[in-house]
């Protein structure tokens, strides 16, 4: 039994390393076995079926650790009298940059960045990380402008986040990440308050137009 458990930790502990460094697609199967040192290049399957059931666990004590704080800091939120736009930014952003200072957490902020670029290619998110997530969005949402509702700005501030902390996760590591947290706050801020102008506003009312009337 504990060499099955050894086993099936350092096939995960591989696959984290590999798809952070290669690419979620990029390393195979075959290779992750033969990194965690399992002469049974099968065993991949055996314990985890298959490339996304692989996926969800290498992820799944990350994305645990993230929606737990995440929670706390959207409890702390809702609790305040007078919320900020930039509160919301910060339950976004300071969840995921806690994991540069966790074990084997840079990795899994590179891997997040890939999935978060194109999040309909690998496995649905959990129950819990879909709903602290739509808890955020409702948070963002009540706080930004009317005008940015149909701009998709919080799906820009989540890449943005993502794209950041991963290029913060594979540069020479660091004691202190509060100045670099705290300007990621204030940037993700920006994305969700920057105002629309007259121009985007005049393209969205063109493609407004152009909706309505494919639909009559």
């Amino acid at each position: 039994m504990d060499r099955g458990i050894g086993a099936k930790q350092k096939i995960l502990d591989a696959a984290r390393d590999l798809f952070a460094e290669r690419g979620i697609e990029d390393a195979s199967l075959r290779e992750i076995a033969r990194s965690a040192g399992q002469g049974n290049t099968r065993a991949v399957q055996y314990h985890f079926e298959d490339r996304n059931g692989l996926l969800a666990a290498v992820l799944d004590p990350y994305h645990r650790r993230v929606d737990e704080r995440r929670s706390a800091l959207l409890d702390e939120i809702e609790r305040q009298p007078n919320v900020a736009i930039r509160d919301a930014a910060g339950a976004l952003v300071r969840p995921a940059a806690a994991m540069l200072e966790v074990e084997g957490g840079r990795e899994y902020l590179r891997i997040a960045a890939e999935i978060s670029r194109e999040p309909a290619r690998f496995p649905a998110p959990g129950v819990r990380r879909a709903n602290e997530l739509k808890r955020w969005r409702a948070l963002a949402t009540r706080l930004m402008s009317d005008d940015t509702a149909s701009l998709h700005r919080r799906y820009a501030a989540v890449q943005f986040c993502h794209s950041e902390l991963s290029r913060r996760a594979t540069t020479r590591r660091r004691a202190d990440h509060r100045l670099f947290v705290s300007d990621l706050v204030d940037l993700t801020t920006g994305i969700l308050t920057a105002p629309v102008s007259d121009e985007t506003k005049r393209f969205l009312a063109e493609r407004d137009g152009k909706a309505s009337e494919s639909r009559s």
